[in-house]
């Protein structure tokens, strides 16, 4: 197998890759110009022929007059508010965070990026929430959405058509309603504001986005990932949606001693029910909301879980399987974690008999004898890259009732079972059977994952045959016949397996990931001409 493809085959030199970028760069930025003059000034048009009865009743509006040329419109100076929105308050249990009233795109540039991948400082700060059950259960009333459409259109929010909000239950059937979880539900986005207010009838699709961690798997490690990747999907351009995200902590590794698991007869949670108890969520979810498509996204192990769950769905359930409409593995270990560089390491020490029941012992007994305060201590002293969300995390990881033992012992389960690549086209896909869409981001130099098992994988796999290349954020790959294979690309910015463990570089991954769930939603539209 040939190395990961430059980008050289697209381009003749290195100065014109750069020209074609800073090409790219400027048509997009005058693309987004003349859209938002457009928007504007068709929200004028609009505005001045409404007509509002009194302050408290509802408005009508008239027939949209001719919108004018955006390259004609003049643009005044912006008047300053001197009376500021209010702030939302995000619910976190009995903590109340005040978030920012307008959610705004962040870039992370590349030079920040460097700073912070590979470097052992980690600049986190603990702000002492408590998660254990961690829910969002809502962004404030609808404060949260007029502030951001009336600032940037200058309208009032219009009713919007959004179905239900999911909760908890939705997603957790019976036996694991115990679980901690983060459940974050849906921001509009302004695109859906202003094509509701243009077409006030218009539906609007419910999408979930289903997060499987990877081991150790406490939810609460992906805190700022799916808060930033919730934040990145209300500014989306996806007219008529809403995004709901969730993600619970794989069993075993509750946090808190009062929370029951019945489904470990074995003491811990072993990988095939690992698989079984995201099937059984999945499954639920979908036939309780059986207007909702759902999008799965897995770190690690959790993209393993991702891949063994649609093969299942697909194997009892067609129909539940054709409305998971993408998968999208970050830093995937799916084949053969026994060959990686750390797998190479620990994979001798579980073959020796009783090792393994005495590293849990003994670890129980240093954590039990040891405070909380002294291991968060140590977790900042010999684990600097983990910031503050993640250091607490660590810690309850290591004074949970079971944690260690279901992480150490998963982690056996993994080495040995987790080996040749198990899956068929309804996982994969083929031409007639494309319904999930897949994408994988694997790093570069992934002390998890084996690179010649990578290569293979992708060869075999991979759309295209080879790796597609992030180019200043656009992807380019040589398409092919195959366009219904999975999107696997290699990481060249240098983010680290375990990026969950820093803001920035989840922030960063969240703006990805968000990327990538926009395009798998409208290539799902357009396959059903929607």
């Amino acid at each position: 197998m040939s190395a990961t493809p430059s980008k050289r085959f697209k381009y003749a030199t290195e100065e014109e890759r750069k020209a074609a970028a800073r090409e790219r760069q400027r048509l997009y930025a005058a693309r987004k110009r003349a859209e938002a003059k457009e928007a504007k000034l068709r929200a004028e048009s609009l505005a001045n022929s409404t007509t509002t009865a009194d302050d408290d009743t509802s408005f009508v509006v008239a027939q949209p007059q001719p919108t004018p040329s955006p390259t004609k419109a003049k643009r005044g100076p912006k008047k300053a508010d001197s009376t500021p929105a209010p702030a939302p308050v995000v619910v976190v249990d009995s903590v109340n965070v005040a978030t920012p009233a307008t959610a705004r795109k962040r870039r992370v540039s590349r030079k920040k990026v460097e700073d912070g991948v590979n470097g052992d400082g980690g600049n986190g700060e603990d702000h002492g929430i408590e998660i254990s059950t961690f829910e969002i259960s809502r962004f404030g009333d609808s404060e949260f959405v007029k502030p951001k459409f009336e600032d940037d259109i200058g309208l009032p929010s219009p009713s919007l058509s959004f179905s239900e909000e999911l909760t908890s239950s939705d997603f957790l059937p019976a036996p694991y309603n115990s679980s901690d979880h983060i459940l974050i539900p849906p921001q509009p986005s302004p695109t859906s504001q202003l094509n509701s207010f243009l077409t006030p009838t218009s539906p609007v699709q419910s999408y979930a986005i289903l997060h499987l961690p990877g081991n150790p798997g406490l939810i609460s490690y992906y805190t700022n990932y799916l808060e930033s990747l919730s934040l990145q999907l209300s500014n989306a351009s996806i007219p008529s949606a809403q995004f709901t995200i969730f993600g619970a902590s794989l069993g075993g590794f509750n946090v808190s001693s009062t929370k029951s698991d019945p489904k470990l007869p074995l003491g811990y949670c072993p990988l095939h029910e690992q698989i079984s108890r995201q099937v059984s969520m999945i499954t639920h979810l979908l036939t309780l909301n059986p207007n909702l498509k759902i999008i799965l996204t897995g770190h690690s192990l959790g993209a393993y879980l991702l891949l063994s769950a649609i093969h299942q769905i697909s194997t009892f359930s067609p129909q539940l399987k054709n409305r998971i409409i993408g998968g999208i593995g970050l830093f995937p270990a799916v084949t053969h974690i026994a060959k990686s560089s750390s797998g190479r390491k620990i994979s001798p020490f579980i073959k020796v008999p009783g090792l393994l029941s005495f590293l849990v012992l003994l670890s129980n007994f240093l954590v039990a004898i040891v405070p909380a305060a002294v291991w968060g201590f140590l977790v900042k002293i010999f684990m600097p890259a983990f910031e503050g969300h993640a250091r607490k995390a660590t810690v309850d990881f290591l004074k949970s009732p079971r944690g260690i033992r279901q992480g150490i012992l998963l982690g056996r389960d993994e080495l040995l079972g987790i080996k040749d690549d198990v899956w068929d086209e309804s996982v994969w896909g083929d031409e007639s059977n494309a319904s999930t869409e897949l994408v994988f981001y694997f790093g570069h130099k992934d002390h998890w994952v084996f690179d010649e098992e990578r290569e293979k994988l992708i060869e075999k796999r991979g759309r295209g045959g080879r790796s597609w290349v992030e180019d200043e954020g656009d992807l380019v790959v040589v398409e092919g016949k195959d366009g219904w294979k999975p999107r696997m690309m290699v990481c060249e910015e240098g983010v680290r397996h375990s990026f969950c463990v820093s803001a920035q570089l989840s922030e960063l991954m969240a703006a990805k990931t968000a990327r990538w769930v926009e395009d798998i939603v409208m290539n799902d539209r357009i396959k059903y001409g929607l």
